[in-house]
């Protein structure tokens, strides 16, 4: 959930959801009249698969101004953590079981509460387009355009990573200037622009 304050005075809140259903069960109109916002909107997880993309989370794990970068061997590539949100998954749950299974649960431990700070699209080639599977949350299968990331932030107190219980062969912790640099190594133009992207969304409000 994003909340914002206009300068002249309006409330927007934006919030992605499971389903409308769901959230209303779980207290959704007394969170509203608590809140009053001016502006409220909502996307529900499954139209994104619905549109043809399949949602993803990027975890952007910052330490002193500094942001983890991983490398992968096989794909000679280094890139932030990543991984898709499951059917019936939220956000939230995404976040914290691909993060365990890409970093391990020690490095996990360190992690304080994540914030959505934004999100992305990445529509592949023509000749990419369907070569894998998407179904949405009743089962319907999709034809795959791409794919839309949503960013996390996630603070953390330690910087030592185990790199023998991750899925990567090796890490950094990297300044604006230098994660921008190693950017430019990113081959896959599409990955590389989100990147880009959010690095500046980070270095905009001074987190990195």
């Amino acid at each position: 959930m994003k909340s914002k304050k206009l300068s002249n005075g309006l409330k927007i809140i934006s919030w992605n959801i499971n389903g409308i259903r769901a959230v209303i069960k779980k207290g959704f109109l007394d969170f509203l009249k608590k809140k009053k916002p001016d502006i409220l909107c909502l996307q529900e997880i499954d139209m994104i698969r619905k549109s043809g993309f399949r949602p993803q989370i990027v975890g952007c794990f910052l330490n002193d101004k500094k942001i983890l970068f991983l490398f992968k061997k096989k794909h000679e590539l280094w890139q932030l953590p990543q991984g898709g949100i499951d059917n019936h998954e939220t956000i939230g749950q995404a976040t914290i079981r691909e993060m365990t299974e890409e970093l391990g649960k020690k490095f996990l431990s360190s992690m304080n509460a994540g914030a959505l700070i934004g999100d992305n699209i990445v529509e592949f080639p023509n000749y990419a387009k369907n070569s894998r599977e998407l179904k949405t949350d009743d089962g319907k299968e999709r034809f795959m355009k791409g794919k839309k990331y949503f960013f996390i932030m996630i603070n953390t107190n330690i910087t030592d990573l185990n790199i023998e219980q991750t899925e990567f062969n090796d890490y950094k912790w990297l300044n604006y200037e230098d994660s921008l640099k190693l950017s430019d190594t990113i081959y896959q133009k599409g990955k590389q622009r989100i990147t880009v992207d959010i690095l500046n969304k980070l270095h905009n409000l001074n987190l990195l």
